[in-house]
C-alpha cells in the first residue's frame, strides 16, 4: 500500500562533506538562512559525527505501546497521539537525514565514506566533476547512493537545494515505514490519495508550515510554522461527513447547519465531543469550520483552524524550528 504523504514530517539538518572549504564557504553563502545544516571539511570527523546515535530516539520506536495480556500474550498498538508530542521536542530537527559528499576526496572518495556510515535511512548524494560522473551513474544504479549532482555548474546549488528537499522527503518515507504499516492495518484514506497530496503541499505553501503531525480526532494534521504558530488541517470523506450529519441530527443542530453539513460547506471541529451534550445545548458556532472541495478529489473536504486550541503543552520559544536555528548558530559562533 504505498502512502502519499508521510504521518509526519518536519525540518533535519543535512549534511555536507568536502575538502574543499572554497566550495564549503561558498555554498554557506547561497543556502536560505532557514536551512539547518553542518559542513565537514574532513570526511573522518563527518563520519564519526554521522555515525553518533541520534540525540533523539526516532519516533516510531517512541509511538508503540507494548502489553501483556492475562496469558502472558504480548501485543503492541500505536499511540497515535505520540505522534503530535513530537513537537515538544527540539532535537527533532537535529536528525540528519541527508548527506551529501564531494566522490573526489585524498583521504577517501564519496563512495568509500558512503559505505562507512551506519544509518541505513540516511539518504545520500554525491557532488561529481565531469570525470567522476560514470562511477557516480554507476553508484546510483547499485542503489550505493540516492542521487548524484553535477559540481560547479551554473545550476549547481539550486540543484542541491532541490534534491535536498527532495531527500528530507524520501527519508521520512523510509524512516516510518514500520508505522505506516500499521497504519495500513486501518490507514486514514486521505494519507493514500495523489490530489489530497497535491492538496496539502499547496496549503503548507500558503500557510508557510515547515512541519505537520497526523491527527486522528477530528482527523487531519497539526501544521506548524517555523516560529511554532500553528493551524489544523481538517480532512474529511464521505464517512466523516455522515456522522457528522448523524451527530447534527441528534444534537438537534438548526436546519440550516444541517443542510451546510449535508452540502459539505462546513465541517464539525470536535473541539467538545458531541456525546457529551443534550440535544440543543451543542455550542455549534465554536465547533464549525468552513469547508471546501479538494481539487481534483470532491469526495473529501478540507478546512482550516487558524490558532487551533492547544491539546498539549508547547513552548514555541524552546521547541520551534526557529527556536532550533538559533540554537545551531549560537553554537558556531
Amino acid at each position: 500500500m504505498a502512502f502519499t504523504l508521510a504521518p509526519y514530517f518536519h525540518p533535519t539538518t543535512v549534511i555536507f562533506v568536502d575538502d574543499n572549504e572554497s566550495f564549503l564557504k561558498s555554498l554557506d553563502l547561497e543556502l536560505p538562512a532557514h536551512w539547518a545544516y553542518r559542513s565537514f571539511a574532513d570526511p573522518e570527523i563527518a563520519l564519526d559525527f554521522l555515525n553518533q546515535p541520534p540525540p533523539l530516539a526516532p519516533l516510531v520506536d517512541r509511538c508503540f505501546v507494548h502489553s501483556r495480556d492475562k496469558l502472558g500474550g504480548r501485543s503492541m498498538t500505536l499511540d497515535i497521539a505520540m505522534i503530535e508530542q513530537e513537537i515538544n521536542h527540539l532535537a527533532r530537527f537535529a536528525r540528519n537525514s541527508v548527506v551529501l559528499v564531494d566522490y573526489s576526496m585524498p583521504l577517501m572518495n564519496g563512495l568509500e565514506f558512503c559505505s562507512e556510515l551506519t544509518d541505513p535511512y540516511l539518504q545520500k548524494a554525491m557532488l561529481t566533476g565531469v570525470a567522476d560522473e560514470k562511477v557516480a551513474v554507476q553508484a546510483f544504479n547499485a542503489k550505493l547512493i540516492n542521487r548524484f549532482i553535477p559540481k560547479n555548474t551554473s545550476h549547481s546549488v539550486s540543484d542541491i537545494l532541490a534534491f535536498s528537499e527532495e531527500l528530507q522527503h524520501d527519508y521520512f518515507s523510509q524512516h516510518t515505514v514500520r508505522l505506516i504499516n500499521t497504519l495500513a492495518l486501518d490507514p486514514p484514506l486521505f494519507l493514500l490519495d495523489r490530489d489530497v497530496a497535491r492538496s496539502i503541499r499547496r496549503l503548507m505553501q500558503k500557510y508557510r508550515i515547515v512541519e505537520y503531525y497526523l491527527i486522528d480526532e477530528p482527523p487531519g494534521f497539526l501544521m506548524l510554522r517555523a516560529d511554532g504558530s500553528a493551524i489544523r488541517i481538517l480532512l474529511a470523506g464521505p464517512k466523516d461527513q455522515a456522522r457528522a450529519l448523524r451527530d447534527a441530527e441528534f444534537l438537534q443542530a438548526p436546519p440550516h447547519i444541517q443542510q451546510a453539513l449535508r452540502d459539505g460547506n462546513v465541517l464539525m471541529s470536535y473541539t467538545d465531543a458531541p456525546q457529551d451534550y443534550s440535544p440543543g445545548d451543542y455550542h455549534w458556532a465554536d465547533n464549525l469550520v468552513t469547508a471546501e472541495p479538494v481539487k481534483d478529489a470532491e469526495q473529501w473536504r478540507v478546512g482550516v483552524v487558524e490558532n487551533p486550541p492547544a491539546d498539549i503543552d508547547y513552548d514555541p520559544s524552546k521547541c520551534s524550528y526557529n527556536a532550533f536555528l538559533a540554537w545551531m548558530e549560537s553554537r558556531q559562533n
